[in-house]
């Protein structure tokens, strides 16, 4: 009898707190998308790490947002492929020189150059 009342009071108290979370009208929600594509030849974490920063900053960015540009970081170096306008294209690769990531203290930049093969429309 105890069991089921402890079972009872579980279910009340979860369904009360569903209906609370549920019932707020303003909710502020914050999301980062990042779409990532891991070359199998990128296997450091480093490289992971440095590829999601540039993706990140290209897609922010006003003028490369809109461009069909994919980012690969093998062992550090940057390889900038796809299409977009000339504008777009020198601006993804100066956010690729730019792009540096501070972790546990150690700087983790892209090797120079960049290697832009990125076609103009």
């Amino acid at each position: 009898m105890r069991l089921k009342c402890r079972i009872c009071a579980c279910a009340i108290l979860i369904i009360v707190m569903a209906l609370a979370g549920c019932s707020r009208r303003n909710k502020t929600t914050l999301g980062l998308d990042v779409d990532l594509y891991v070359h199998p030849t990128s296997a450091d974490p480093l490289d992971i790490l440095l590829q999601t920063a540039i993706s990140k900053r290209l897609t922010d960015s006003r003028v490369a947002k809109l461009s069909l540009v994919h980012v690969r970081v093998e062992d550090k170096v940057v390889i900038l492929t796809g299409t977009a306008s000339a504008e777009a294209r020198r601006e993804a690769e100066r956010i690729a020189e730019q792009t540096e990531l501070t972790l546990n203290g150690e700087t983790i930049r892209a090797k120079m150059p960049i290697t832009n093969r990125i076609t103009t429309q």
